[in-house]
């Protein structure tokens, strides 16, 4: 189960978490171009996110939060306006910080809030402040866009090109991409370069994506994945990578500017399908019990085959149905062992090794991959939240 707000009060968090920030400000003052102080003002809230989900866990209204912020940073600026002193800067700088890293309407927000300081932040400090602060709320995507994906067919990477206006300061941005269970982001990150960002990706996968390469997206249809990724909102599993924590904003706000780039482009996404509607288990309940049954000599109990396979394919992305990660398999058994148990629960719990085998053979997993995930069916079984993302360490397989 996810960590849901509580009631509609405003969360005791709130508070605190708005001081820290403006009161980390000071950091901003070292920023000397755009990309450095969107990374700064990330790390700033990004702090206080982990905090809340980790050690709050109730009232997670982040966007609300976020809104709460823009409204005191904008006061902070103006108070510090009135008075005698420069502490005015910091806030001004994480104003802008925030128009960067922030979706409609939260950009909006700190941008209108911009806009109707300018003026008095003019005569306050004339030219003193960078020419760059404006162009931080207009980064875009470069139209440069590539895709990985890892041994398993379950873990996809997403590098797209972004700058700012003038070519200035320019970066890629990684979008990791879990879809064992719901496609969901679950890294992400600015780097150098393609190169960079690559190696980056590797290493959050692990040993499933050691030899993936990236190659260039010509289509939409290359990134259809995108089209599902859940990301954002204000709910949240407890569970997710300090990257995901410290990006939740900036990963929204980097999707939409990626799709409305492929759009202009006129390689838009695919339009997201229903992945709970229209599903026909048959085909592969079929394959599977030939399979089995010429590996066996006898038939695999089609009740069984039938619960699993229906199970296996609900919420799954088209052209992952083969792919068998560590991650996947967990998924799978926590959802059996939500089932009432009876004679059909154990007989399916029993045929997932083979059901692993037989999906490993569809794609020639290597035998190290395919070991990890047999080994995954082993043991007891404790029953996590079903949509946390079970991140392995740099050494270990997806």
């Amino acid at each position: 189960m996810g960590l849901f707000a509580g009631p509609r009060e405003e969360p005791a968090w709130f508070g605190p978490a708005v001081a820290a920030v403006l009161d980390g400000t000071e950091s901003l003052l070292a920023a000397d171009g755009p990309r450095a102080l969107d990374a700064a003002t990330v790390e700033l809230v990004g702090r206080q996110i982990r905090h809340a989900v980790r050690d709050i866990r109730r009232g997670l209204w982040v966007e609300r939060w976020f809104a709460q912020l823009t409204d005191a940073t904008a006061a902070r600026v103006r108070d510090g306006l009135d008075g005698a002193g420069a502490g005015w800067v910091g806030p001004w700088r994480l104003l802008h910080g925030l128009a960067a890293i922030g979706v409609a309407p939260l950009a909006a927000d700190a941008t209108t809030a911009a806009r109707r300081l300018a003026a008095e932040v003019a005569r306050a400090d004339g030219p003193g402040q960078p020419r760059w602060l404006t162009a931080m709320r207009r980064q875009s995507a470069t139209g440069e866009v590539f895709h990985l994906r890892d041994a398993y067919g379950s873990r996809f990477g997403v590098i797209a090109g972004f700058t700012y206006p003038d070519g200035i300061d320019p970066s890629v941005f990684l979008f990791d991409v879990d879809a064992c269970d719901l496609a969901t982001v679950v890294n992400a990150g600015i780097y150098d370069d393609v190169a960079q960002a690559a190696a980056a990706w590797r290493a959050f996968v692990g040993e499933s994506a050691s030899n993936a390469e990236p190659v260039a997206a010509r289509s939409g249809d290359a990134l259809a994945f995108l089209a599902y990724a859940d990301h954002g909102g204000e709910v949240f599993q407890g569970s997710e990578s300090d990257s995901a924590l410290d990006n939740w904003f900036r990963v929204s706000r980097r999707l939409d500017d990626l799709a409305d780039s492929l759009r202009r482009r006129g390689t838009p996404l695919p339009r997201e399908t229903n992945l709970f509607r229209d599903l026909d288990p048959d085909p592969l309940a079929s394959a599977f019990t030939t399979w089995y049954t010429d590996r066996h000599g006898n038939q695999p109990d089609p009740e069984a085959v039938n619960a699993l396979t229906d199970e296996w394919i609900e919420v799954q992305l088209p052209g992952t149905f083969h792919a068998v990660s560590p991650h996947r398999v967990r998924h799978i058994r926590a959802l059996i062992s939500d089932w009432i148990d009876d004679p059909v629960t154990k007989e399916t719990s029993a045929l997932l090794p083979d059901w692993i085998r037989w999906h490993a053979e569809q794609t020639d997993l290597p035998e190290p991959l395919l070991a990890a995930s047999l080994a995954a069916t082993e043991g007891s079984f404790d029953r996590p939240d079903l949509g946390a993302p079970c991140l392995p360490s740099p050494s270990q397989p997806a």
